[in-house]
């Protein structure tokens, strides 16, 4: 009869085994780039397949290094509708970063997430990189997908910083202690838990209690839906402003 750790130990060999064979297929389709018989969407829409279902192993067996990087490349190509020289490079250096993870998965080695996951590739604007001077500020934008995120996507890419997108409040509170961005924006309005609820958690977790929080509303700070609200996260509002309010964000937490 196996035991309990038999079958544990057959789980994780079977999920290293599946890591593998997708890190492969992912590399098989980035070497593929190029040829003259294939389109390169047809290239990205694989691309995202591959990456979608590392995550997802990940994610099942802990492997949290390895997760946080399967979401910094997914949260790279999620906007993207064709594949650049210059993508495929760094998918492939995404793609090194998650083989590096499952080696150290393999042979029980720590990663300092926080750091790997600043020296990926950083998310690209659709206007020319060269108009921004990208800084290493980086700010988690915790959000449901749409037109509003799109906005103030585009806004703090346009402000330079290094960007990563969450949409949902519990994948942030996962992806946070380990990523430890600068800073945390989060929408107010979100399912499953509020971004006032994430605020609080984020407060009074001591992994993150650190880490600068601001919250995302169309209402003003008196307002009662905010009285829980801890009362060293700004609120920022959409709008004219939203750019420098971020900046002045920075400034007070001594960062910029």
């Amino acid at each position: 009869m196996i035991t309990e750790n038999e079958l544990l130990q057959e789980l994780r060999t079977e999920a290293i085994d599946t890591v593998e064979d997708r890190l492969a297929g992912l590399a098989e389709t980035l070497q593929r780039f190029g040829d003259s018989n294939l389109k390169s969407r047809d290239i990205l829409a694989t691309v995202k397949l591959e990456v979608h279902s590392l995550k997802t192993v990940a994610a099942s067996f802990d492997m949290k290094a390895l997760k946080a990087v399967c979401h910094r490349c997914e949260d790279y190509i999620f906007n993207l509708t064709d594949l650049a020289p210059q993508a495929v490079v760094d998918i492939q250096t995404f793609a090194d970063r998650m083989s590096e993870c499952l080696d150290a998965f393999v042979n029980n080695r720590d990663v300092d997430i926080s750091q790997l996951v600043r020296k990926l590739p950083a998310k690209r604007a659709s206007f020319e990189v060269g108009d921004v001077t990208v800084t290493d500020m980086e700010v988690m934008l915790v959000m449901e997908p749409g037109t509003a995120n799109k906005i103030v996507t585009r806004e703090l890419l346009e402000c330079g910083y290094r960007m990563v997108n969450v949409a949902s409040t519990m994948d942030a509170i996962q992806l946070i202690p380990s990523m430890r961005p600068d800073l945390v924006i989060v929408s107010r309005v979100m399912p499953e838990l509020s971004g006032v609820d994430l605020a609080c958690a984020l407060r009074a977790m001591p992994s993150t209690r650190g880490i600068p929080v601001a919250l995302l509303a169309s209402i003003e700070r008196n307002d009662p839906h905010l009285a829980d609200l801890p009362k060293d996260v700004p609120v920022l509002r959409k709008g004219s402003n939203f750019s420098n309010d971020v900046a002045d964000v920075f400034v007070k937490l001594g960062i910029l």
